[in-house]
């Protein structure tokens, strides 16, 4: 199976999964995650939460955790073997709650450490994720591509909800990283 091929599969699977738990897919991109890409699925995501009517709150949330996400995806998600850095967003509403998942290509030796970040962040309560982040913002340590970790502390904060992640092998050197947040219905 080949680069595309791989990435397709998991895309699609995780559709498939979302239809399987009876989940209502409200939107979804697959392709490069540039910052007119942003624009667009932002405003595509926001009118679609108007349009189903959902709580102000929530669109509010969701909204900041989309954008969190999506510059995560395209700030630091890796480039594949044609140096393209494909990845894939899905909205989706799920019973009482909305799920975002942002899924990019990682380097396999970075597994490791974004599986213990996510898990730490798992572990903390409110006021503990709101210490780490003003701790982080004034103290933190800015990755090789810019990022200080910030991204991940304000989507778990602004979710209320644990982080969900898995991820999915494509090639020797490269996997994709599919992070999904929970935002509980008001």
């Amino acid at each position: 199976m080949d680069f595309i091929e791989s990435i397709d599969n998991v895309y699609n699977s995780s559709i498939k999964s979302i239809q399987d738990s009876s989940g209502k897919l409200l939107l979804t991109h697959l392709g490069e995650m540039k910052s007119d890409t942003i624009t667009n699925i932002s405003k595509k995501v926001e009118s679609k939460l108007f349009e189903i009517s959902a709580a102000k709150k929530n669109i509010k949330n969701i909204f900041n955790i989309l954008i969190e996400g999506l510059q995560n995806i395209k700030n630091h998600g890796e480039f594949g073997p044609k140096n393209n850095q494909i990845s894939f967003f899905h909205l989706y509403d799920l019973e009482n709650s909305f799920f975002c998942d942002f899924s990019n290509l990682v380097d396999n030796n970075s597994i490791e450490k974004i599986s213990k970040n996510i898990d730490h962040l798992n572990t903390l309560e409110r006021p503990e994720l709101k210490a780490l982040y003003l701790e982080t913002l004034t103290n933190g340590q800015i990755s090789k591509k810019g990022g200080a970790g910030l991204g991940i502390i304000i989507m778990a904060m602004k979710s209320k909800n644990k982080i969900g992640y898995k991820t999915f092998s494509i090639e020797n050197n490269l996997s994709i990283l599919s992070i999904k947040v929970k935002v509980t219905k008001a």
